[in-house]
């Protein structure tokens, strides 16, 4: 359940970056920081419940790949906006 939650996190976490993006709205990157903190609390939690299951630790690479490029692309955003 928490993994799924991790992952689901990711796609709202992109499109509310792109929100915040667009229209510069601080509610939001506010939005958009909670979801990447719940995110990341979530993903921690499951990774102490993975089995030594292949797919699973496929779907944590690919997790964790994704979310290194929305806090990449998170943390350029501030850069252009100063």
């Amino acid at each position: 359940m928490l993994f799924g939650y991790a992952l689901a996190t990711i796609p709202v976490f992109i499109v509310l970056g792109l929100v915040a993006q667009l229209t510069r709205s601080r509610l939001a990157r506010r939005a958009m920081e909670l979801v990447l903190l719940s995110g990341v609390a979530a993903f921690a939690l499951a990774l102490g419940t993975l089995a030594d299951d292949a797919v699973q630790w496929v779907l944590v690479s690919m997790l964790a790949l994704l979310f290194v490029v929305g806090v990449v692309l998170h943390v350029r955003s501030y850069s252009r906006s100063a």
